[in-house]
């Protein structure tokens, strides 16, 4: 059942786990623009800028040195994935499924009004767990509503990095419980072929690395100490599971996409 404190405490303080002070923190700390008049608003996510500041500090690197106007929420509401929609996807409950996609509706129209309120013409979603509850309400804002891969893609016009990776997409197979909305993956490969000499091995994006069967044949597939992924949930998932292998890491795209233009 849907904890009912979950849901007062998002539309109180935005988040579900705190007062949301911790993402503030350490978003105003990296330089961010925060409820600035701008043309584009990026989605954080409730815990990401807390988890992975170095992605952050580059993805604010990127976006300074793309000339991207932007700025963020200063109470940006969780779309209600991690505390609502996901346990009632590992239950099965079809009831709180529903329910949690209406909440999602409050949740995601909440932050759409405030960034209209900005001036903004589009929304960029980091979060790749918070993607498929806003593909489900595209037609109701008129708001662009787009991943960030794609935000670098229309504005990066390429680098040059000598490396070998490995890139992991993700399966994305929980967003079938919560939109029938396609993901579209192109616009990260689009970005990782404007990097002249960085030579890519794709892994098998139909496997899953939350289910055991499917990781044991993920993790021999890597060829390279370097994986780069865009899913959030992905990136935490593999870099514990390698953190025991010498010399592996695990990255997030811009962290790519700012040493390649660095020439590292």
């Amino acid at each position: 059942m849907i904890k009912q404190k979950l849901v007062d405490k998002i539309r109180t303080y935005g988040t579900y786990r705190d007062k949301g002070e911790g993402r503030r923190r350490v978003l105003k700390d990296i330089g961010f623009r925060m409820g600035e008049k701008a043309e584009n608003v990026i989605i954080t996510g409730c815990q990401q800028p807390e988890k992975m500041p170095d992605t952050f500090l580059a993805l604010k690197a990127l976006l300074d040195h793309l000339h991207v106007d932007y700025t963020l929420l200063a109470k940006e509401y969780c779309c209600g994935w991690m505390p609502l929609a996901q346990p009632a996807v590992m239950t099965k409950n079809e009831e709180d499924i529903a329910r949690a996609k209406d909440l999602s509706r409050e949740l995601v129209q909440a932050n759409c009004r405030q960034a209209e309120e900005l001036g903004a013409k589009s929304i960029t979603l980091f979060c790749a767990a918070c993607e498929p509850n806003y593909s489900n309400y595209k037609s109701e804002t008129n708001l662009e509503l787009i991943s960030y891969p794609e935000l670098l893609d229309r504005n990066f016009q390429g680098g040059k990095l000598d490396l070998n990776i490995d890139y992991y997409a993700g399966c994305h197979r929980f967003r079938r419980h919560i939109t029938t909305e396609p993901v579209d993956l192109e616009p990260v490969v689009r970005v990782l072929h404007k990097i002249e000499g960085l030579r890519v091995n794709c892994l098998d994006n139909n496997l899953c690395c939350y289910i055991p069967p499917h990781l044991e044949q993920l993790i021999p597939s890597i060829k390279n100490k370097t994986v780069v992924t865009t899913c959030t949930g992905c990136y935490y998932n593999l870099k514990g599971k390698l953190q025991a292998k010498d010399g592996y890491q695990v990255k997030m795209l811009p962290v790519i996409v700012l040493e390649a233009l660095q020439g590292h």
